[in-house]
């Protein structure tokens, strides 16, 4: 319309404005197709696709600012729903309760930039005056954890550049969402990572923790090289060993380790030991496999690709750290289904206002 005003003798209205929209305004459908394609691919290229089904043009950056601004509406309502199943844990069933609930948990990398001083640097900007900074460049971990039902395929996700103890928490909550109530078996298969067994097994009761069998193979590999066995060879090294380990002979594996490097002390093969000692109860691949349970993590690295990965990890693109979850949140309110009642909330809110 060329104006907001509608105007006949004695009688003025203004429509667009009873509708919300003002000057530079959008309606809540422009919002939620500039960050349906925004959320998808590069801004550059969403303002293409809006243009070829819309027919206008708008510029990338309105586009990467109503996102970014539709992305912390879409992380607000992500921990709302997720804490409300915290909080009536055991009360409240949001879905049949579940005999047994399957867990991961892995991360990714994600190319975070942040503009900071430069030491001892007096130049300023050209134009304002400011001092002069340079971009600071990081690589940081994006956490994708999942949860579902062991006799289904229905699954929900998390998702945050956070520490475990925080995403775990979200894990937690997002099990609930799937059914898990106080008496469900929890089964968690992850990797090795710092305190990850730990936490999941200080918020999960009843769990069985197992580890990702590929992150053992590959310990096994990386020993084999430190050893000085050739690269033809080591397979004569590491099969017999993980094929022991998974028929439930992690302890004679462990010993027999134990003394090779009596002979031979080696710091990789101290690791090795200290890896299966610490994780000896999660190693019985045969018999997890036996009961239905996953012995690798598969799912969930396969969730980075089309959570996180899709759109964080487009060639050349870099973020700052404050608009990595927000942007996690979105792809993951996308995977749970939960898109459209994130914008029929926005809609309802905006009518009550």
């Amino acid at each position: 319309m060329m104006s907001p005003y509608l105007w006949s003798t004695g009688c003025g209205a203004k429509p667009l404005v009873e509708m919300g929209i003002t000057h530079q305004g959008r309606s809540v459908a422009v919002e939620r197709a500039l960050s349906d394609f925004g959320i998808e691919e590069s801004f550059g290229q969403a303002a293409k696709r809006f243009k070829e089904h819309y027919g206008y043009e708008i510029d990338p950056s309105t586009i990467r600012r109503v996102t970014h601004e539709k992305a912390r509406q879409a992380q607000s309502f992500v921990e709302e729903k997720l804490r409300d199943a915290g909080d009536h844990y055991g009360d409240v069933h949001y879905a049949a309760p579940a005999e047994q609930v399957l867990v991961e948990l892995d991360g990714c990398e994600i190319r975070t930039a942040q503009l900071q001083p430069i030491e001892g640097c007096t130049e300023t900007t050209a134009v304002r005056g400011n001092p002069k900074k340079e971009k600071l460049i990081e690589w940081r971990e994006v956490r994708i954890g999942l949860a579902r039902p062991m006799d289904s395929v229905s699954k929900l996700y998390v998702g945050q550049m956070e520490k475990y103890p925080v995403v775990v928490e979200d894990l937690f909550c997002a099990s609930v969402l799937q059914g898990m109530t106080p008496t469900s078996r929890v089964v968690a298969v992850a990797d090795g990572g710092n305190g990850l067994r730990e936490e999941l097994e200080s918020q999960f009761h009843n769990l069985q923790f197992i580890l990702d069998k590929t992150h053992l193979k590959d310990h096994l590999y990386e020993t084999a090289e430190e050893l000085g066995i050739s690269r033809e060879q080591r397979p004569n090294w590491v099969i017999p060993k993980l094929e022991a380990i998974s028929d439930g002979k992690a302890a004679e594996i462990k010993a027999e380790l134990e003394e090779q490097f009596r002979i031979c002390p080696n710091d990789r093969l101290r690791r090795l030991i200290g890896y299966i000692a610490r994780f000896i109860d999660a190693l019985n691949y045969g018999d997890f496999k036996a009961k239905g349970y996953p012995i690798g993590s598969g799912e969930v690295e396969s969730a980075h690709k089309s959570i996180p990965q899709k759109r964080l990890k487009i060639p050349g693109a870099s973020w700052h750290s404050d608009s990595v979850n927000p942007l996690v949140a979105m792809r993951v309110l996308r995977a749970n289904n939960w898109w459209e009642n994130f914008w029929e909330r926005g809609t309802n809110d905006q009518l009550a206002a």
